[in-house]
């Protein structure tokens, strides 16, 4: 049976995945669901999972499109007002993370560069 992350680090990824997808779509807005899996480098399924729920949640909107009645739609994924508003927050949240994850390694690493200057002295 396989082991699942514990709820807090699950949450973690669900929001960095939610801002990576948020962010793809308003950058690429015609990508198509499996261009979007293979960029974020995620199943096909999870992809259509997660664009259902951001629909859901009002973050995004689907707005088909086709030139020719014939052919298959086409759709275009907008970024909500909702949406933009939480890319925003996501990003702001990731990045102070990312700062502190930095500010620890710098200071690791100026404890290991001191201690090899000790040695060397």
């Amino acid at each position: 049976m396989s082991e699942q992350a514990p709820t807090s680090n699950r949450n973690k990824l669900e929001k960095e995945e939610t801002l990576f997808f948020l962010a793809e779509l308003d950058k690429y807005p015609h990508l198509t669901q499996r261009e979007l899996a293979s960029k974020l480098n995620v199943s096909l399924g999870k992809t259509n999972y997660l664009i259902n729920e951001l629909l859901k949640k009002g973050m995004i909107k689907v707005k088909t499109f086709s030139r020719k009645p014939n052919k298959l739609r086409r759709i275009k994924y907008l970024l909500t007002k909702k949406g933009m508003q939480e890319k925003i927050s996501l990003m702001y949240r990731f990045l102070k993370k990312k700062e502190s994850e930095y500010g620890k390694i710098k200071q690791e690493w100026e404890k290991l560069n001191n201690l090899l200057e000790n040695r060397i002295s």
